[in-house]
């Protein structure tokens, strides 16, 4: 996060330098992209958790339903 956060940094004072429209679109499609990688890691780890959990057997009918909508939730954001 830390290096996006610098990035967008770094797309600031690109804009504020006034540099080319190709040069600045090429760094928000990188910057794009990080995000797109961490979002893929926190709903790779939140799977990875609800489906341990689910497999335990440590989540009740109520809160299977509830792990199912919100992760269908998240995977149609995604899709």
């Amino acid at each position: 996060m830390r290096r996006i956060e610098g990035q967008v940094r770094g797309l600031q004072q690109m804009v504020e330098a006034g540099r080319s429209c190709p040069d600045v679109t090429a760094q928000v499609d990188a910057v794009i992209g990080a995000l797109r990688r961490v979002r893929s890691d926190l709903i790779r780890g939140h799977l990875q958790g609800a489906v341990r959990a689910a497999v335990a057997g440590d989540l009740s009918a109520d809160e299977r339903r509830r792990l199912a909508d919100e992760l269908d939730a998240m995977v149609s954001k995604v899709v």
